[in-house]
């Protein structure tokens, strides 16, 4: 039978493991928070740059001229920006994916003791039971895994299509 303890145990590698990836997304959004503020502060600072120059153009050519000497580096702005952001989601899911693996282990040997523990503890005649959670375990492991897989298979494809570090 299970204990109060084992069962504490438990709920704490889920609370850990749920708490790691809360961190890691968190994180990433505050790290994409900051990204958006300062681009939006640089953009700002920019337009009104280009705004007094318009206003003080002569003729049409200087008016065109401020307004050509804003959009090439805006351009390379947004480019750069997108780059950041792919950057700063390719690090949040390898952390996530980093946290998972980390306490994933943990929560499934957990859940494996539950099975066993409960599987000792029942009564005769009720082996399809225990038969049936330990194969839901043991589903939840493979899903557990394949996901893990998919999630590292996906961040090297994000890798692979924007030449970033991971």
């Amino acid at each position: 039978m299970m204990t109060l303890e084992q069962l504490g145990i438990l709920q704490r590698s889920q609370l850990e493991a749920w708490m790691a990836v809360t961190e890691e997304t968190f994180g990433g959004v505050n790290r994409l928070i900051a990204l958006n503020l300062q681009a939006f502060k640089a953009g700002l600072g920019e337009t009104e740059q280009c705004v007094q120059e318009a206003v003080g153009a002569q003729d049409a050519a200087q008016w065109w001229n401020a307004q050509a000497r804003y959009l090439q580096p805006a351009g390379e702005r947004v480019s750069g920006y997108t780059r950041n952001v792919v950057e700063i989601g390719m690090e949040t899911q390898n952390g996530i994916a980093r946290a998972l693996q980390r306490h994933g282990d943990e929560v499934r040997r957990q859940w494996g003791h539950v099975a066993e523990n409960l599987a000792d503890a029942v009564p005769p005649g009720a082996e399809a039971a225990v038969k049936f959670l330990k194969a839901s375990v043991g589903l939840e492991v493979a899903a557990a895994e394949a996901a893990e897989g998919a999630a590292s298979q996906a961040a090297s494809d994000a890798v692979a299509k924007t030449g970033a570090a991971p």
